[in-house]
């Protein structure tokens, strides 16, 4: 199972607003966010408004504004997250696509592939943004403030 890029980053933006929910630090900024987690900040604001719209992110404009969760840390999901940014059921496929490799006559990869992409999809189901309040992490990433 591969997770794609902007998908990853959005892990990563919701485990640093995970960290600051843990800190108690209120609304974090776009720029913030960006810094903590070595992205552009278009980038890391556009993740945002995406959670925001789905529900897992709130966010306030103008002076003092910023993101944090809107729910708790352990109520979201990565898989969540991640149906955010990718096609459900879609997340890994085949190489070689239906044509080789249909239901009727796999490829020889393909139960391999199956049982990876099945690992991924429980690992997604089964972990949640609560690991990040518990595991006192935001005490080995770099101040944002600094970058």
């Amino acid at each position: 199972m591969q997770i794609g890029k902007t998908a990853q980053n959005a892990i990563a933006v919701m485990s640093y607003l995970a960290e600051c929910y843990r800190d108690d630090q209120g609304l974090v900024s776009s720029q913030n966010v960006a810094n903590a987690r070595i992205l552009s900040k278009p980038l890391a604001a556009k993740i945002l408004t995406t959670l925001s719209q789905a529900g897992y992110v709130r966010g306030s404009t103008g002076p003092g504004g910023g993101y944090a969760l809107a729910k708790k840390p352990e109520d979201i999901r990565f898989i969540d997250v991640v149906h955010c940014f990718e096609v459900k059921n879609q997340i890994m496929q085949c190489p070689f696509g239906h044509g080789w490799c249909g239901n009727h006559d796999p490829c020889p990869m393909h139960d391999e592939i199956e049982r990876m992409t099945e690992e991924m999809q429980h690992f997604l189901e089964s972990n949640h943004f609560g690991a990040f309040v518990e595991s006192g992490s935001s005490s080995k990433r770099p101040d944002p403030q600094e970058s």
